[in-house]
């Protein structure tokens, strides 16, 4: 009995120096002040580009091809911008022209409007009826119509650009080639805006309205962000996809983005300024405490924290710490509150501008 008293003494006796040096124990840490910034939550879709408008030319009369001189006398093709309005080539076509008597009936309209004038002042002498200033009136209606119609058959004759754009997929026809009606010329695409079908699951699409601000991301051009918004939001669910379409619409004044492009669009659904941030990678689960270490007179301190939104690198504290605290960066995931610790460096101060996030909570992801 008194051999195991004496060996419990000892064992007790043995192990107070070895907590005392575990108390007294220092931990070189690096520090870095808490910042105010911006984070977003975001919806995430992928898509592919297609222009704001775009038009196929096909011809409507038959002829002999003659391509029209563009800018600084170059012949249409591939890749050149064209004006709306601005001609892109003629059909020669003898018959067609023949046949509209443009001249002829520009004339009748000429001789029936001068009838008419003329019937007009005898009526009011009571030289002629009324009913002949109306028969007059009809001549030069129909007339016109007829000329109307003569122009619509010659105009056919000019293939012009409905729109204005860049065209695309030329014909490989070649000067005075005989061509039938409804041969298509050429494609002319609009991407001084572009559009992109976004899917968005069942889950996200309450976020969504017209007008949300999108970031365009194609990795073509890493340093560039594309700034557009919302411009359609499909009440129905795809059957096919099970998802949401939205369509966002961005502004392309360089041309960068180009129609088939496939791109990534993040949809900013929610967006706090001015609020504390510090990195996910600093928060830790404790329990069921989210928690982070701040260094307070070389000692470190646990705290527990209310988050918010949260993106790719950082966290929104809506509790728990405050702006120019020093959080611990480094050697913090074995520490434990009141430790000893030494700063052995300075960071920059967390914050400044959020990427691309989602609603707090969730599933942890990133925690510790």
């Amino acid at each position: 009995m008194r051999y195991g008293w004496l060996c419990g003494l000892l064992v007790f006796g043995c192990e107070t120096p070895q907590t005392e040096q575990s108390a007294d124990l220092t931990v070189p840490v690096t520090v870095q002040p808490v910042g105010l910034g911006t984070i977003e939550s975001v919806v995430t879709s992928m898509g592919t580009l297609r222009p704001v408008q775009e038009a196929i030319i096909v011809t409507e009369a038959r002829g002999f091809l003659s391509l029209g001189i563009l800018a600084e006398g170059r012949k249409p093709t591939e890749g050149l911008a064209v004006q709306q309005g601005q001609v892109i080539a003629r059909l020669k076509n003898e018959e067609l022209v023949v046949g509209a008597r443009l001249e002829s009936r520009k004339l009748a309209v000429k001789n029936m409007r001068k009838m008419l004038d003329e019937k007009e002042v005898l009526v009011k002498r009571g030289l002629v009826t009324q009913i002949e200033v109306e028969t007059a009136r009809k001549d030069l209606v129909d007339a016109q119509s007829d000329y109307d119609d003569a122009l619509v058959q010659i105009k056919k004759t000019k293939v012009t650009a409905p729109i204005s754009g860049v065209l695309s997929e030329f014909t490989d026809a070649t000067e005075q080639t005989l061509v039938d009606e409804g041969t298509q010329i050429c494609r002319i695409v609009d991407y001084s805006q572009v559009l992109v079908d976004l899917q968005i699951p069942n889950s996200q699409i309450r976020h969504i309205e017209l007008d949300q601000p999108v970031r365009m991301i194609d990795y073509s051009y890493p340093d560039e962000v594309f700034d557009g918004k919302i411009s359609v939001v499909d009440p129905v669910v795809d059957p096919t996809t099970r998802t949401f379409r939205a369509v966002a619409v961005v502004d392309n004044p360089k041309g960068l983005l180009r129609p088939g492009m496939f791109v990534k669009a993040e949809i900013v659904v929610e967006s706090h300024a001015d609020v504390v941030l510090v990195p996910r990678e600093l928060v830790l689960m404790r329990g069921n405490r989210e928690v982070v270490f701040v260094e307070e007179s070389a000692r470190a301190q646990m705290r527990e924290i209310e988050t918010g939104l949260e993106d790719e690198k950082f966290v929104e504290v809506l509790k728990g710490v405050g702006e120019g605290e020093r959080l611990i960066t480094s050697n913090y995931e074995t520490l434990r509150s009141r430790t000893r610790v030494t700063v052995a460096g300075t960071e920059e101060a967390s914050g400044g501008r959020g990427g691309g996030g989602r609603s707090g909570g969730g599933d942890g992801g990133g925690r510790r």
